[in-house]
């Protein structure tokens, strides 16, 4: 049986690689008034090769329920919360090759303010100024940023603050993903995939809850996690592994026709590498 490249999780990036930041402009009123963004018709192909997106610990009410979420810890200290979207480097299943259409019914809020992004750098005013990925943006096609007067329309105000809530997130999250690591709840896990036709698939490097440790916590750890945020977490969490089965499906789907005698779908398998 043909074994894919064992791909490790890595850390979703803000902006796709094949977008240089020469494409990249700051926003500004004047230089953007008469710009426009197509908001209904998103090509997500940008994220086509993007196998997890990073998320928020308080997406995870919604996005548990539609992705395998899973934890990476990051140098330095503190961690990620990621969504698995793919099983093999390259390949987004949830991105559709021929319309660029997002096909899961939750999108991540790191994809939904995009092409927008908030800089890490700050302005004269002390202020930290947003960027725009400039090929998103048309002349002719889309609801406009500003309107006649140069204010932003409301649905550009959501996004900037949406943005603002993102980066307050970030760190959040990553601590609230350092408190589960530092009670010793978390521990390197190994997915094993076989599609239909034989072709082996491993995805390695990420990090999964110990549901045994967790449920052994004392109602002290347990109280201070919960305070912490990070008991919802660890359970959202666990839920999420469920979807992991639906992922392979989606993989299975998007494969090239198998001959009739190939090997029956086997179900996917974690292991602790």
């Amino acid at each position: 049986m043909k074994k894919a490249k064992t791909p490790s999780v890595p850390a979703f990036t803000s902006a796709p690689e094949e977008a240089a930041a020469s494409q990249f402009t700051i926003l500004h009123r004047e230089a953007h008034r008469h710009q426009r963004l197509q908001r209904d018709q998103r090509d997500m192909r940008w994220v086509g090769s993007t196998i997890t997106v990073a998320l928020a610990a308080a997406e995870m009410p919604a996005a548990a329920v539609e992705f395998p979420c899973v934890m990476t810890r990051v140098a330095g200290g503190g961690g990620k919360l990621l969504a698995i979207t793919g099983l093999e480097n390259g390949r987004n299943l949830y991105v559709d090759e021929a319309t660029g259409r997002w096909t899961g019914n939750y999108l991540p809020a790191v994809l939904r303010t995009w092409p927008f992004r908030l800089l890490t750098e700050y302005d004269d005013e002390g202020a930290r100024p947003v960027a725009v990925h400039q090929p998103a943006l048309s002349l002719s096609e889309g609801e406009p940023l500003f309107d006649e007067q140069g204010r932003e329309m409301p649905w550009l105000h959501a996004v900037l603050q949406e943005l603002v809530a993102l980066d307050a997130a970030a760190s959040t999250t990553s601590d609230t993903v350092a408190s589960l690591d530092a009670a010793g709840l978390l521990h390197e896990r190994t997915l094993q995939v076989v599609l239909p036709g034989g072709r082996q698939m491993e995805l390695t490097g990420f990090l999964s809850v110990d549901e045994a440790k967790l449920n052994a916590l004392d109602a002290a750890q347990a109280g201070e996690l919960h305070r912490k945020g990070a008991l919802a977490l660890a359970y959202l969490h666990l839920l999420s592994l469920r979807r992991f089965r639906p992922l392979m499906a989606r993989a299975a789907q998007q494969e090239p026709a198998a001959p009739a005698a190939a090997a029956a779908p086997v179900e996917p398998e974690l292991s602790t590498t």
